[in-house]
């Protein structure tokens, strides 16, 4: 896998470290505004810069496209990578609209390219070895997510200058910025939930600066919290009859989980089966995809984007009806 970048946003530098990390070649960047896109080119020794994008998506150097822009801008710019014939990595969230995203999918399988949501949960060995955790605590019935740190853009906000950060024609906000890693988390575990409401704090310009997601499931509830105008520590719990699983930082990471059981009173350790680079991993396991051509796969991941991109409609949708 051999890597263009699109943007200059605050994620891309943190991106191509942890792809060089990995030792995947980063060839190539494209970005609207030459001046800003300069710097990243020299520290990162990227052999070439763009501002046309289709004379971008021409260059054979690479065949993988990461998409690093605001939230609204990911559905386009991932369609025309991939009517040009290149793997597509979107940063979260994924699209704005469910159509957008079944639409993507449906290129990409079309097109026979590889398209991702990079989200690191999904490309985590210990979040998988999660999922053999579950049975033990029992059946669930709560489930606590929080992911909350004060935006380093808000006090600009707070002076009214507005970034797409936060602003709904951005797709910006603090559920489509911090919440979506904690749907992720519930979503990638337990899949579609039946019913989702979002109370959230919503600035003058309509956006949420913080709230709180309910998600309602058969058996179980899930509270999903995040905030970009205020700070707490990260975690997420899962209470079950028989335990507690409690991971003491943001969803995603998966690496200091403790196991409660109630019957015996003794908390463990969970196993780490991975000693995690979060973001380094998360690209090898997409570059392995790649190379593997497992369709099946990209599609199972996908499916679970799009239920994730569900929620996030569901949940906008759920405050214009009060």
């Amino acid at each position: 896998m051999k890597v263009g970048i699109v943007g200059n946003g605050m994620i891309v530098p943190i991106a191509i470290e942890a792809m060089q990390r990995g030792e995947i070649a980063v060839t190539a960047l494209w970005c609207r505004n030459e001046l800003k896109g300069k710097p990243i080119v020299e520290k990162y020794q990227i052999s070439s810069q763009y501002i046309d994008y289709q004379e971008f998506l021409s260059d054979h150097s690479f065949d993988t496209v990461y998409i690093g822009l605001t939230n609204a801008l990911h559905y386009q710019y991932a369609k025309d990578a991939i009517l040009a014939g290149k793997h597509v990595i979107v940063e979260k969230p994924f699209t704005v609209t469910v159509a957008e995203a079944k639409e993507l999918q449906a290129l990409a399988v079309k097109h026979e390219c590889m398209l991702f949501e990079a989200i690191l949960s999904r490309y985590s060995k210990n979040y998988e070895h999660l999922m053999e955790e579950l049975p033990k605590i029992g059946n669930i019935k709560l489930i606590q997510a929080n992911f909350s740190k004060y935006s380093s853009r808000y006090d600009e906000f707070r002076k009214g200058i507005i970034t797409p950060t936060f602003d709904k024609a951005h797709a910006g906000g603090a559920l489509m910025d911090l919440n979506v890693y904690n749907i992720h988390f519930v979503v990638g575990l337990f899949g579609m939930p039946r019913h989702v409401k979002y109370y959230p704090n919503l600035a003058k310009n309509g956006v949420d600066t913080s709230g709180i997601l309910m998600m309602e499931y058969s058996n179980f509830q899930a509270v999903c919290t995040a905030a970009k105008d205020s700070t707490s520590d990260p975690f997420v719990i899962i209470q079950g009859e028989e335990g507690t699983i409690v991971y003491p930082e943001r969803p995603g990471y998966v690496r200091y989980g403790k196991r409660h059981d109630r019957i015996t009173n003794t908390t463990e350790e969970i196993d780490v089966v991975v000693k995690e680079d979060p973001m380094k991993n998360e690209f090898l396991y997409m570059q392995e995809i790649i190379d593997t051509k497992n369709t099946e796969q990209m599609n199972v991941w996908l499916e679970k984007s799009i239920m994730t991109v569900a929620v996030l409609e569901q949940a906008l949708q759920s405050i214009s009806k009060g």
